[in-house]
């Protein structure tokens, strides 16, 4: 099949956990490498800019159209030990958190059950530097040996943990379209969990913290002032709004995404007047 008949022009409201209804006009799964080398191949001739999607957990389309070709991760998904002794695993960059959390914990392994509530792939975790808080200083990569990964050149690179530089949700992926995660080599050490139950335990706290009554993405900004965050709790436009219960933290019920963008652009706005610093964490796509 050719690559111009594997993108698909189409609407849909499934591609961001906002649950915005958009006109994709350019939208391809990529189900092997082959596809994403072709995909690339095409966007740079038709001059198009490319996108890679996981679940939509941290991303917001802007446009009511949608002309960025807009590329779904379909790869196989496999968690596979590739030493016992060493407590090594490769695990694909599709397979979602909540997968790989009941993997560790069916084998009493230690992991990063604090992501036991964010629903998002393994690769958009890696690309994010998922973690628990900057406070307390526990993110993803701490359980991360490499990261696999191709590149616009159609080279497969691995990247040892000790080589990458890492910030605050951030790393070298963060907004990077051009490095596709492939996969990450992880050690999980052995752990006693008898009598402890960590992902419904961390389900029970986002219950009670989160709020998830309506479609989101969890945290707007990494980086905010919390006292001009507090003073818009709960602020509304039309069907969006700040929720009143977590900070930081937008629920929609609209089919556009324009109100949740008037809510980021006044929190920007008022950072701006009291001379604050804020950085978005949720990835804008056109």
């Amino acid at each position: 099949m050719k690559i111009e008949e594997k993108i698909k022009c189409f609407k849909s409201d499934s591609l961001s956990k906002y649950k915005t209804l958009h006109h994709f006009k350019n939208y391809g799964e990529i189900n092997s490498l082959n596809d994403y080398i072709l995909y690339i191949e095409w966007a740079q001739q038709n001059r198009k800019d490319i996108y890679i999607l996981g679940n939509g957990s941290n991303t917001l389309f802007k446009n009511r159209v949608i002309k960025s070709l807009i590329l779904k991760n379909n790869m196989p998904k496999e968690i596979k030990c590739i030493s016992e002794e060493n407590n090594l695993y490769e695990i694909s960059s599709n397979v979602m958190m909540n997968e790989i959390l009941n993997y560790c914990y069916k084998k009493s392994l230690d992991s990063f059950y604090y992501l036991a509530s964010v629903p998002a792939t393994l690769g958009g975790a890696l690309a994010m530097n998922a973690g628990e808080g900057m406070h307390l200083n526990k993110t993803i990569y701490d359980f991360v040996e490499s990261v696999t990964y191709i590149n616009k050149d159609n080279v497969i690179k691995e990247i040892s943990r000790k080589d990458m530089k890492i910030e605050y949700r951030k790393t070298m992926f963060t907004g990077c379209q051009e490095k596709f995660i492939i996969s990450a080599i992880f050690k999980f050490p052995n752990i006693d969990l008898s009598g402890i139950k960590p992902i419904k335990d961390r389900i029970l706290w986002s219950k009670e913290h989160q709020d998830n009554v309506s479609p989101n993405c969890g945290s707007v900004f990494k980086m905010y002032n919390s006292r001009i965050l507090k003073l818009i709790k709960g602020f509304k436009i039309g069907k969006s709004q700040y929720s009143s219960k977590t900070q930081n933290w937008i629920n929609n019920k609209s089919s556009s995404s324009i109100t949740i963008i008037l809510l980021i652009n006044i929190t920007k706005f008022l950072h701006f007047i009291f001379r604050k610093k804020c950085k978005i964490e949720v990835i804008l796509v056109k």
